[in-house]
C-alpha cells in the first residue's frame, strides 16, 4: 500500500511539473494601460484624425481616420517583440467582468515595419464598439525570440468615452475626400467633341474643392489627347482645345492660373487600341494630375482643436 502511495505521489508530481512547464511555455508578456496609466489623445486636421492610446513601454494603439475613408486600427511599436506573421485579434471582457466570454475576430498580418499591424475597417469599428462597452481589444502573437512565449497587447477602455466624443468632433470636420481620391482624373470626350458635360463638371468640382482646401497642392497638370481619326495636325489642335476647356473651368472657378501646366499631344500617346470604338473612346481624353508637397506645414486654421 505504501509502495502504491509512493508511486501515485511520483506520478502526481511528474504531472504537476509537466503542467508547470506547459504554463511557462504559454506565458504571455502583456502590455497595455491600467487605471493609473491609460492615456488617450485625439489629434488631427481636415485631412485626417488620430485617436490613440499610449501602450506603456511598448508603443501606441491608433485609430486612424483619413478624410474620405473609413477608420482603421494600427499598432505601432517602439521595439516590436512580436514575431512577424499572423497575429490573433480578439476582444476580451472588462477586467471587472472576467466571467464573460471573449470574442475571437480572426487573424491579421503583423510585420517588422511601422505600423506593425493594420486592421480592416470592419474589425477596427468592432474595436471601437468594444471599447464603448468597456471591453478590451487584444492583439496576441508569439515572441520573436521564443516560440514558447507570447506577447499580448490590449487597449484599455478607461476614459474612452470622454475622448471618443472628441474623436467624433474631429471626424465631423474632415474634408469629404482625400488627396489620393482626386490626385488623378480623366475626362472623356465624344468623337470630335471638346465640350464638358454636367458629369465632367461634377468631377472637376471635386478637384476644385480639394485644391482650394489643401495648401500643399502646388501644381495641376492638364494633358489633352485624341484618337487617331483625322489628320495629326487637326488632332493636336483638338487635344489643345479639350485641355483648354478643363483649364478654363478651373480658372473660372477660382483656381490660380499660375498653378496650371497645360499640354496637348494629339494622337501621340494612346492608352488603348485605336482599331476599336471602345479603344478610341478611351484615347479621347484629358488627364488631370495634382502635385502635392507633403512636407509643407499644415496651417493652424486647418488643424483640429480638441
Amino acid at each position: 500500500m505504501r509502495k502504491l502511495t509512493l508511486q501515485a505521489l511520483t506520478i502526481f508530481t511528474g504531472m504537476l511539473l509537466l503542467l508547470i512547464v506547459q504554463v511557462q511555455k504559454t506565458w504571455a508578456l502583456e502590455y497595455g494601460g491600467g487605471i493609473e496609466t491609460t492615456r488617450w489623445q485625439v489629434t488631427g486636421s481636415v485631412f485626417s484624425c488620430q485617436f490613440e492610446q499610449e501602450l506603456p513601454e511598448y508603443g501606441e494603439g491608433i485609430f486612424y481616420h483619413e478624410a474620405g475613408e473609413d477608420i482603421v486600427f494600427q499598432l505601432k511599436t517602439r521595439k516590436n517583440l512580436m514575431k512577424p506573421g499572423m497575429a490573433s485579434i480578439s476582444i476580451t471582457p472588462a477586467p471587472w467582468q472576467p466571467s464573460r466570454s471573449s470574442e475571437h475576430l480572426g487573424y491579421a498580418k503583423l510585420t517588422t515595419e511601422n505600423p506593425n499591424l493594420e486592421l480592416d475597417p470592419e474589425r477596427s469599428n468592432q474595436f471601437l464598439h468594444a471599447l464603448l462597452e468597456g471591453k478590451q481589444p487584444v492583439v496576441t502573437r508569439r515572441a520573436y525570440y521564443d516560440d514558447g512565449k507570447f506577447i499580448k497587447v490590449h487597449l484599455s477602455a478607461i476614459h474612452f468615452k470622454e475622448y471618443y466624443l472628441k474623436y467624433l468632433r474631429c471626424v465631423d470636420q474632415l474634408l469629404p475626400m482625400n488627396f489620393e481620391q482626386v490626385a488623378r482624373n480623366r475626362i472623356y470626350f465624344g468623337g470630335g467633341k471638346e465640350e464638358l458635360t454636367l458629369n465632367d463638371q461634377a468631377l472637376l468640382n471635386d478637384v476644385v474643392f480639394y485644391v482650394k482646401n489643401d495648401p500643399r497642392v502646388i501644381a495641376i497638370y492638364i494633358d489633352g489627347h485624341t484618337d487617331n481619326i483625322g489628320r495629326r495636325y487637326d488632332n493636336r489642335q483638338l487635344s489643345k482645345r479639350r485641355a483648354e476647356s478643363v483649364e478654363k473651368y478651373f480658372i473660372d472657378n477660382g483656381i490660380n492660373p499660375e498653378m496650371i501646366t497645360l499640354r496637348f499631344h494629339g494622337q501621340r500617346y494612346p492608352i488603348a487600341t485605336n482599331k476599336t470604338a471602345a479603344g478610341r473612346a478611351e484615347n479621347r481624353r484629358v488627364t488631370i494630375r495634382l502635385e502635392q508637397q507633403e512636407d509643407l506645414k499644415i496651417p493652424a486654421h486647418l488643424l483640429f482643436v480638441p
